[in-house]
């Protein structure tokens, strides 16, 4: 957090270190805080054991299989961030304070982050300890499992504690967001993989612009992008979106279809629509 105070957007962490092995349990929290950097890299000497997942216990490599899964899913969240961040220098990964700057806890809080709406709250101890400050405000806990058909929805003003299984990462989003996901893959040349996930968190308006280029070249600096703005109204319960940039229009691998997961604010309970063609825009009503 302090490397992003300073202006190097672009930060991460050795994930498990240069120095020894570290247990399994550490190394699977050390990838779930991975997760949720900019930069997400597995180190190692030659000397230690691989940190492969499959040497590490059936335990720990489900966990570090369900880590690795959420972050190919999170990649069109990811890009489009970064393509932000580029466009407008507003960082994505960012302390607390900077979205909470009147919460006099969250001023000196290096524990927990944003990364763009997601709050994360990884958990950095071998003890399972929960370490969690919702402000205040109500928050849903992020349904990021591909077959998540619900969630939890709870009041902030607090701290949550107590211990986390291993394959528990702590995310929080709040009413009014919009979390666009990939299906699960094994590498960025298998996207898009099928059709684009979109989520909404209603209880508010809500807006996010979607961008997808080449992935390989700087074309974009030139408008080679397809900009997919998705609205939430939260008065006629409706998500549209209009797609933009014809630079854009023969990306290979861009997202051809769309379907819509509406998580309700009351409940917790979501609402799924069926497949859809993106076209140049649509809307769905729940």
């Amino acid at each position: 957090l302090n490397w992003v105070l300073g202006g190097a957007a672009y930060v991460g962490c050795d994930i498990g270190g240069f120095d020894g092995n570290p247990t399994a349990k550490e190394l699977t929290r050390w990838i779930q805080t991975g997760v949720f950097m900019p930069v997400m890299r597995v180190h190692s000497v030659i000397s230690a054991t691989p940190h492969f997942p499959w040497l590490w216990g059936d335990e720990a490599a489900g966990a570090i299989r369900s880590a690795l899964q959420l972050r190919y899913r999170l990649i069109p969240y990811h890009y489009s961030l970064a393509h932000r961040l580029y466009s407008t220098h507003r960082h994505y990964i960012r302390p607390m304070f900077f979205e909470f700057p009147r919460d006099g806890r969250c001023k000196d809080m290096t524990t927990q982050w944003m990364f763009g709406d997601l709050l994360v709250a990884p958990i950095l101890g071998e003890d399972d300890a929960r370490d969690v400050y919702l402000p205040d405000g109500t928050w849903y806990m992020f349904a990021g499992h591909e077959k998540a058909e619900r969630t939890i929805v709870m009041e902030g003003g607090r701290q949550l504690d107590g211990t986390a299984p291993l394959g528990e990462l702590p995310t929080f989003v709040r009413p009014g967001t919009i979390i666009p996901l990939a299906p699960v893959v094994q590498s960025t040349a298998e996207l898009p993989g099928g059709p684009l996930e979109v989520q909404v968190y209603s209880g508010a308006d809500a807006a996010f612009d979607l961008v997808e280029d080449d992935g390989d070249t700087t074309d974009y600096t030139a408008g080679a992008i397809r900009k997919t703005t998705f609205t939430w109204s939260q008065a006629a319960r409706t998500l549209s979106w209009t797609v933009s940039g014809a630079g854009g229009a023969n990306i290979v691998g861009a997202f051809v279809d769309v379907w819509v997961k509406v998580f309700d604010k009351d409940t917790g309970v979501m609402y799924e629509s069926a497949k859809r063609p993106l076209f140049t825009g649509g809307s769905m009503r729940f």
